[in-house]
Formats: structure tokens, C-alpha cells, sequence
């Protein structure tokens, strides 16, 4: 299953940040210098990607950049690390699309622009009996067709029926269907309907996404969707990690989990780096109901598991910790050994700003800081 995780993306050549042959080159600036910078595009929550003196640089910040700005800093720091502090930011003369987290918490992340428009205006127009435009129904049940449902039996294919309709492998299947030759309209049909990334595209290519914040939204659901694709390019290829936020179905709307999943560093020709001995390991985080905030993580050796989790209380620490033979019992009719249960307390405003994908992220030299 995870062979085939390879194919999650678009051209890594898109992201020259990432290319190993600009690995610890030092930036080409001086302490003290004012430099300008042009926003290309934001990385949700905390990063961004920014062109200074022709190399394009991914900066860690808090700042709220948009796409196309012009931006100036003050080199405050070279070595170990470049820190840069901004000066002033001044609108771009390049389209952009506008405000792309305006308004938008990570969670949900880029899924969340979707439920919130497409859930409200499908009960509308149901209600009202209008017709629903063919285009949007589609968008509508691919959505909670790739969605976990509350009361659904996770299974072994969950991941890639996830991966193949959300729209994370879109580029590649377009890359399949040139390759084999366009026989008929179709083939490009098929592929399209059942990927929610063409979907998107499609209704924004033919208007349809115009009134009712429909065009917005779906603009900031295409343009994030490819961000983390962008991201996961690179992290499978300097780390052999990948990150998701899957839709999560309840009776009262939807929830999002974050998924990491580390397959283990690779060397040249794709072999898997000394420091790991085969070791999958995953992170789960999702806030729920009545638990909370709840961090999950996993290594798999083998058929041998160890699970750790982080709650933002007592309480549920304690229901975790009851729980955790039942548990074993489930992993054993699977085929699998638990060897170990932890559980732990975290403050609940620490717990709850938790990003998985922070760990796609390097504080390498090619790496900046921008500070205010």
C-alpha cells in the first residue's frame, strides 16, 4: 500500500527550496542589509514560501502573508541560521488569490473551505427545491464518500481511497492518462468525477463556482490542497514522511484528524536509511466531543505495536488508561502485539494548537525565520 503513496503529488522540480544540490548553501545576504522578497505563496499555518536575490526560500513565521506581495526585511541574523525581520509588506503586481487563510484556523485544513459552503448551500437549495447543479452534488458526496463516518469500521483501504478521491493524486493520474493515450472524452470524465481536485477544477473552469462565496472557497480549497502536496513531495523525499487531514463525518457536521505517517529516511536509489531498522511510525491527532484534544502515537515494528497518548486531562487519562486491555485485545485478534500503552496529561492550550505537519518542516541553513 504505501509503495503506491509515492505517486501523492505534483513535480518536485516546483519547489526549488527542496533541492538537495541547494542543501546548506548560505543565502547570498548581509547582517544588517535590507533585502525585498516577493511572497509566492503561503504553507499554512506557520510557513511561507518567498523569493529573495533569485532563490526561493521557505520562511517559518506567524505573520499573515498572501500571495504576490512585496515584501522588505532586515537581515538581523546570517549564521547558524538567517533571520530576517519584517519591515513592510506592499501589494503585489502579480494575480494572486487573495487572502487564502483569511478567516481559516488550520483545522480543517484545506477540506474546512468546502463543508463550510457546500454543506449549508446543498441543504438550501434541497430545502427550497431548486435544482443542485450536477457539478456541486458531485463535489458533495465524493466529500463524504472519502469521509470517516462515525460509526464506521475503519478499514485496511481507508488510506488510499482517501488518497485516490481527495485529489492528492490528481497530477499523477493526469500524468497516466497522457502517457497511455487519450482514447475519448470519456476516460478524462471518469477521472475527473471521481477525484475531488478535478472536481474543483472543473466547476472553476466552467464558471459554476461563481455567487454564494462558492468561487472563493473553492479557489482557497484547490490552491491549499496543492500546498500540502507541495509539502509532502519534499518531506517523502528528504524524510519519507507524509502528512494528511482526513474529513471526519459526525451526526452534527464534520471533524478533521491530522495523519502523519513516517516511513523512514531513504538513501540514493530509494533504500531506507541506516538509522532506521523498518519501523513504521505514525501520529494521529483529532479533537473529538467528549474527549478533546487527543494526540496518538504509534510505532510499528513487525507485528509488534507501542502506542502513547496526550489528553488534555486527567479524566480522560484515566478512561484511556482503563481502556487500554480492550485495546490490546483488538490488536490481538488482528494479528498484532501490544507492548506497550502510555498516557499522559498535556495543558489544553498547548495540546490543541497541535500541527502534525510540523514535522514535514527542516531548520536547516536553507531554511529562514521571519520575524516581526
Amino acid at each position: 500500500m504505501f509503495g503506491d503513496i509515492d505517486h501523492i503529488l505534483i513535480s518536485s522540480a516546483r519547489v526549488g527550496v527542496h533541492n538537495k544540490a541547494d542543501h546548506g548553501k548560505a543565502i547570498p545576504v548581509n547582517k544588517g542589509e535590507i533585502v525585498e522578497g516577493r511572497i509566492i505563496r503561503p504553507i499554512p499555518p506557520h510557513h511561507a514560501l518567498i523569493q529573495i536575490k533569485g532563490r526561493q526560500l521557505l520562511a517559518r513565521t506567524s505573520v499573515p502573508l498572501n500571495p504576490g506581495n512585496i515584501a522588505f526585511f532586515k537581515v538581523e541574523q546570517c549564521s547558524p541560521q538567517c533571520i530576517l525581520k519584517l519591515l513592510e509588506v506592499r501589494p503585489g503586481g502579480q494575480a494572486a488569490v487573495e487572502g487564502l487563510l483569511k478567516g481559516g484556523a488550520f483545522s480543517g485544513f484545506p477540506f474546512k473551505f468546502l463543508t463550510d459552503v457546500l454543506g449549508p448551500q446543498m441543504a438550501s437549495l434541497e430545502k427550497s427545491g431548486e435544482d443542485v447543479p450536477h457539478v456541486l452534488r458531485q463535489m458533495w458526496g465524493l466529500l463524504r464518500g472519502i469521509s470517516l463516518g462515525s460509526h464506521e469500521v475503519v478499514r485496511p483501504e481507508l488510506l488510499r481511497s482517501f488518497v485516490d478521491g481527495s485529489g492528492m493524486s490528481w497530477e499523477h493520474k493526469l500524468s497516466l492518462l497522457a502517457l497511455s493515450g487519450l482514447q475519448s472524452s470519456d476516460q478524462a470524465k471518469a477521472i475527473i468525477d471521481q477525484d475531488l481536485k478535478g472536481l474543483a477544477l472543473k466547476l472553476l473552469a466552467g464558471g459554476g463556482a461563481q455567487g454564494l462565496s462558492n468561487e472563493e472557497a473553492i479557489i482557497r480549497f484547490a490552491d491549499g490542497l496543492e500546498q500540502i502536496q507541495l509539502l509532502n513531495v519534499s518531506g517523502l523525499e528528504e524524510k519519507g514522511r507524509l502528512f494528511f487531514v482526513i474529513p471526519m463525518q459526525w451526526h452534527d457536521g464534520f471533524a478533521f484528524a491530522q495523519l502523519l505517517i513516517d516511513l523512514g529516511k531513504r538513501q540514493a536509489g530509494g533504500a531506507k536509511g541506516k538509522d532506521e531498522d523498518g519501523v513504521l511510525k505514525l501520529s494521529l491527532f483529532l479533537e473529538m466531543s467528549y474527549l478533546g484534544p487527543v494526540r496518538v502515537d504509534a510505532s510499528v515494528f513487525k507485528r509488534q505495536i507501542r502506542v502513547s497518548f496526550l489528553v488534555s486531562n486527567r479524566e480522560i487519562e484515566g478512561l484511556i488508561r482503563y481502556c487500554a486491555p480492550r485495546l490490546k485485545e483488538q490488536l490481538e485478534r488482528h494479528g498484532f502485539s501490544l507492548e506497550q500503552v502510555t498516557c499522559r496529561s498535556e495543558e489544553h492550550s498547548n495540546l490543541v494548537n497541535t500541527c502534525l505537519l510540523d514535522a514535514l518542516i527542516d531548520s536547516d541553513e536553507h531554511y529562514i525565520n521571519v520575524v516581526v
